[in-house]
């Protein structure tokens, strides 16, 4: 049996005040991006979600909440599981983390409005995926 190549996007969000915010951060070398990554042979799509989120932004007591829907990017290639994600946490409003990703980035986390259209910033896939989660949550 071949091994199916699968994308998992786990989403945190945050309600402040004035507003519902997504997690996202600044990838050195390509734009605004919310974390994805590669489910592994063998791991389930939700574990994948927490590892990559654990991976990427150093969150590693979230769990998942639901599960969004599929997301099929332009790009040609795997579909994206996009999971609802929580912590129960307090997370700041900006940290680094160094990712282990192509050799050690760093990525700038950050919050950014849900209503609010994304910047020309944002690389163009998760300009698309970002629109999809609004869509998926009734975000106008």
């Amino acid at each position: 049996m071949t091994f199916k190549m699968e994308k998992v996007v786990p989403v945190l969000l945050r309600q402040t005040h004035h507003e519902k915010q997504i997690l996202v951060f600044r990838h050195p070398l390509a734009g605004v991006q919310i974390v994805k990554g590669t489910v592994e042979e063998h791991e389930t799509l939700e574990n994948a979600a927490l590892r990559e989120l654990a991976e990427e932004s150093g969150i590693k007591d979230a769990h998942i909440q639901t599960h969004l829907g599929i997301f099929i990017p332009s790009e040609i290639g795997p579909h994206w599981h996009v999971f609802l994600c929580e912590t129960e946490s307090e997370l700041a409003d900006h940290w680094n983390h160094f990712c282990q990703d192509d050799g050690g980035l760093n990525f700038d986390f950050f919050w950014y409005p849900l209503n609010q259209q994304p910047t020309s910033e944002w690389h163009q896939l998760f300009v698309e995926l970002f629109q999809y989660i609004q869509k998926q949550l009734q975000i106008k």
